[in-house]
């Protein structure tokens, strides 16, 4: 695959990855919750979408698709400015319980879903 294509195919799902990511973050908002629930969702599926694309292997074996799905569209789904914007805010207003347990759930909830999305891939290839 040469350059100008896979950054064509990293752009356009960039795109949709973002905008995906705003909307969700505007149904949160819309719907009363604190905006850091639509970014932790995001995150945390975006990370379990992930580990299914490395299960998946589709690095390896299909490099368009992962461009345009793992690169693109979740690299825009996904937001790790928005969640040290939200931590510091945190921080410095908000009730401290409330930023640990976004930390945790971030973090260790990343890591799981992570991890769970690599085995479900890996099932799913094999």
């Amino acid at each position: 695959m040469n350059t100008l294509w896979s950054a064509l195919l990293v752009g356009f799902g960039g795109s949709i990855g973002t905008l995906l990511r705003y909307g969700i973050g505007r149904l949160a908002t819309a719907n009363g919750k604190p905006g850091f629930y639509g970014t932790l969702f995001v995150n945390l599926t975006g990370s379990l979408a992930m580990g299914v694309f490395i299960g998946l292997q589709l690095e390896q074996e299909h490099l368009e698709i992962y461009a345009i799905a793992g690169i693109g569209i979740l690299g825009g789904f996904t937001t790790y400015s928005t969640l040290n914007v939200q931590k510091a805010t945190m921080f410095a207003k908000g009730p401290k319980r409330t930023l640990v347990f976004y930390l945790v759930a971030t973090y260790v909830g990343g890591f799981v879903f992570t991890a769970s999305g690599v085995g479900l891939g890996y099932l799913i290839h094999t």
